[in-house]
């Protein structure tokens, strides 16, 4: 099947090309629907390192959704026709992707295409997985992008005392109360300390999760925890942390926990569970995915990703 695909050919720069896509025995064709942009993909986007650069020319793109159209003659757990997702491999900035058989998970035909980007959902299994809520917990998130949101929706319900919010962002404190937050703060306006022993009772938090990807609020976040609790990260860090001070967490007993993919045990067994949630409609991006892109607009769309517009949330290139 010819395809056209985004190759980055060095930093910075995108070409289409066009070119014959072919599934093996085992492997499955795919018609793409929409693939999600993800900061990560920024360290190719600007050739952070050699180990990125060395990747050009490539096709990225690893959050993605789509029709199987073909499929080689050992596959039979999938059917042409199937809405399937894949946990993490690239490719997905094209019409068109070729995947193995046995990495794709299928997604009900009545699950609206953006709310079935499986990879980053599984990686928020993995996040709350490390976060370990227990029955009664004071549970904070800190930075409400796309995954503080989504670990807002897998976390919602009446298992916590408390899932508390926290942003700088009044419209983003909104979604998560929308999406299951008992109560938000903006940490511009108000003492997030003073709230937190306000809400809690005392108490301070059992765990929280880190998503901003700012340095200097790990130590911060550490004052938002009670003795003995867990500090989860999930963001990624472009550059170094200069001045994290470890002597609370020594102190204090905190479990600092980095829940990024290789934490997970059995990656395989997250992407299950991602998609059980998924097929179970826990996940809702409607307000989540706030920039649309065409596949020829693909460095538009990464320029967007790297310089967010105040009002950006999640970005999808839908093909």
């Amino acid at each position: 099947m010819l395809s056209k695909r985004a190759y980055l050919v060095k930093e910075g720069t995108f070409e289409i090309r066009e070119e014959d896509l072919i599934p093996g025995p085992t492997q499955v064709l795919v018609k793409i629907k929409l693939c999600g942009l993800c900061n990560w993909e920024l360290n190719h986007w600007k050739g952070t390192s050699e180990s990125y650069r060395s990747l050009y020319p490539m096709v990225p793109g690893h959050e993605w959704v789509g029709e199987v159209v073909e499929k080689g003659e050992l596959v039979h757990s999938l059917e042409i026709g199937d809405i399937v997702t894949e946990p993490g491999y690239m490719g997905g900035f094209g019409e068109y992707n070729i995947a193995e058989e046995e990495h794709c998970y299928k997604v009900l035909p009545h699950i609206p295409l953006d709310n079935a980007i499986g990879e980053p959902l599984k990686c928020i299994t993995t996040v709350v997985g490390a976060a370990a809520p227990k029955i009664g917990d004071y549970g904070l998130i800190q930075g409400c992008g796309p995954m503080g949101l989504w670990c807002t929706q897998a976390m919602a319900g009446n298992l916590m005392t408390a899932l508390i919010a926290v942003d700088i962002d009044d419209s983003k404190l909104e979604l998560a109360k929308k999406y299951g937050a008992t109560h938000t703060i903006n940490s511009m306006k108000e003492d997030v300390v003073a709230r937190i022993k306000e809400i809690t009772n005392g108490h301070m938090c059992d765990f929280v999760i880190e998503g901003t990807g700012i340095p200097r609020l790990l130590n911060t976040c550490m004052s938002y925890l009670k003795n003995a609790g867990r500090l989860v990260l999930m963001s990624s860090h472009e550059g170094p942390c200069d001045s994290f001070d470890f002597r609370p967490a020594i102190e204090r007993g905190i479990s600092i926990i980095v829940a990024h993919p290789p934490y997970a045990v059995v990656p395989t067994d997250d992407m299950r569970r991602a998609v059980s949630l998924i097929n179970n409609g826990t996940f809702h991006n409607e307000d989540i995915i706030t920039h649309r892109f065409k596949l020829e607009q693909i460095s538009e769309a990464f320029e967007t990703l790297e310089h967010k517009p105040k009002n950006y949330i999640k970005g999808v290139v839908e093909l």
